[in-house]
């Protein structure tokens, strides 16, 4: 217990990746020589014998995948799996000397003060927060006893409001139109109006009194 605590985090990923690379080794030269190979018959002679041919099958280049978010503003980076008997400034240290540009680290504890093994590591640059997703997602600790996971935030409060909002395209009329176009929307809303009754011409009383006694004539 007093040997993990005085070890590093640095010291730690690194032995592991020895004994990886270790292992790595010894299985590449123990198949040395091994292929696969398929028999074919030869026609005519002694229809016995086999020829070894190998196949390499050429493989298109695939396009390079263009990414479906925008990384601009991932710069935090969630970091679980580490040994719950490391430090703040362990963490820190260590992202700093392997990634750089470490901005600050938060650690998660639980009820009772202890070090849950889950870190919040914020980078100044999106770059260098996905060099370290790249790096160590997935990096055996003490010889593989645990493995590191590391998640990439997009964290868009950063993002400039002016930058999520677009603006209202315009329409736009061509200049030898605009007499025209506004003629139209005129004569739109003037079909939706009513039509104007015709006013009455208003009559004297000597023109009322003509009528009514040309009416009692009658």
């Amino acid at each position: 217990m007093s040997t993990s605590l005085d070890r590093s985090l640095d010291d730690i990923i690194s032995s592991s990746r020895k004994t990886f690379k270790g292992k790595r080794q010894g299985s590449k030269f123990g198949n040395k020589g091994h292929q696969h190979k398929v028999g074919k018959k030869l026609v005519g002679g002694n229809r016995n014998k086999k020829q070894a041919v190998s196949f390499n099958r050429p493989t298109a280049p695939k396009p390079a995948a263009s990414p479906a978010f925008d990384l601009t503003y991932a710069t935090k980076v969630n970091v679980s799996g580490l040994p719950r008997d490391l430090k703040q400034d362990n963490i820190k240290e260590f992202f700093q000397s392997q990634v750089g540009g470490v901005q600050t680290v938060a650690l998660s504890y639980n009820e009772k003060g202890q070090f849950k093994g889950y870190a919040t590591v914020i980078f100044k640059s999106n770059k260098n927060a996905a060099l370290a997703v790249e790096k160590y997602n997935g990096a055996s600790i003490d010889g593989g006893a645990a493995k590191l996971r590391l998640e990439l935030v997009i964290d868009t409060s950063k993002k400039p409001l002016a930058a999520r909002i677009a603006a209202k395209p315009v329409l736009r009329v061509p200049q030898g139109n605009k007499v025209d176009h506004k003629k139209k929307l005129l004569a739109k809303k003037n079909a939706k109006r009513p039509a104007k009754k015709p006013q009455q011409k208003k009559r004297t009383v000597e023109e009322l009194d003509q009528e009514m006694a040309d009416y009692f004539q009658n």
